[in-house]
């Protein structure tokens, strides 16, 4: 059975057995990936502390060709970023990050840019805090990087310039159009929130928090990417609704 080695971020873990656990990573070099980690709920295991969700890690592992579940034979600690610092802020947002990218990555399908992104924003996020501007950003680059989201920039219709003005998004044709094309159809999205979005294509997270939000402009954001999110994934995740119930509890 053929070993390989990959540079990974802990999504989830699932209880197989009394003492082992599968572990779901998201990977520079393999994409998604699920694999057994065998004796890591013993107490003595010198693998467990590295297998927590949120963990940067460098991982070894089995996998035999045409089988869902590979097999950790090493795993060693990078980065957690969930540790004894970290607010409740960040903990939902990051379990959020990790909840969406677990939904939009196929198995075994290698996605480097959105791996980047992933460890770009948990970075951005340890440093700055876990910022609205932080979670659209992740929201709209994810669903990007995956080509879930349409080009905003000009009315599908008449093929005018709609970045400084705003546009009405039409979910069922992935399409934009202007003020006078669209009818009063579709989701408003207005010029503060058009511009910010042209924003995040040309800056990092870390750059892209340093101008913060309108409230306006970020609740537009926000209605424009859970409307994708729950289009594409056909459901609302549930780390957000915890997200949203932090948020309002503050």
């Amino acid at each position: 059975m053929p070993v390989y080695e990959a540079e990974a971020i802990v999504l989830r873990q699932y209880s197989l057995f009394d003492s082992d656990r599968i572990v779901v990573f998201l990977t520079n070099e393999f994409g998604k990936v699920r694999a057994v980690a065998r004796g890591v709920k013993r107490p003595k295991s010198r693998m467990g502390g590295c297998l927590e969700p949120l963990n940067h890690i460098k991982l070894e592992f089995y996998a035999r060709e045409g089988r869902e579940l590979g097999q950790i034979r090493q795993a060693e600690l990078i980065h957690s970023y969930l540790g004894k610092q970290t607010s409740l802020s960040q903990i939902c947002a990051f379990n959020y990050f990790a909840e969406i990218a677990n939904e939009i990555v196929q198995d075994n399908q290698p996605n480097h840019r959105l791996f980047r992104l992933f460890l770009a924003s948990l970075k951005a996020g340890e440093g700055k805090g876990a910022s609205e501007e932080l979670i659209r950003y992740f929201e709209i680059w994810s669903l990007r990087l995956n080509g879930l989201f349409p080009d905003y920039g000009y009315c599908s219709n008449c093929g005018k310039c709609v970045k400084d003005e705003g546009f009405f998004a039409w979910f069922e044709s992935c399409q934009a159009r202007c003020s006078l094309c669209s009818k009063g159809r579709g989701l408003r999205i207005g010029a503060a929130a058009s511009s910010a979005l042209a924003a995040m294509m040309r800056l990092s997270p870390d750059e892209f928090m340093n101008s913060p939000l309108d409230r306006a402009a970020a609740a537009e954001i926000e209605r424009l990417s859970q409307r994708l999110l729950s289009f594409h994934l056909e459901k609302q995740l549930k780390s957000y609704r915890v997200l949203q119930e932090m948020v309002n509890n503050q």
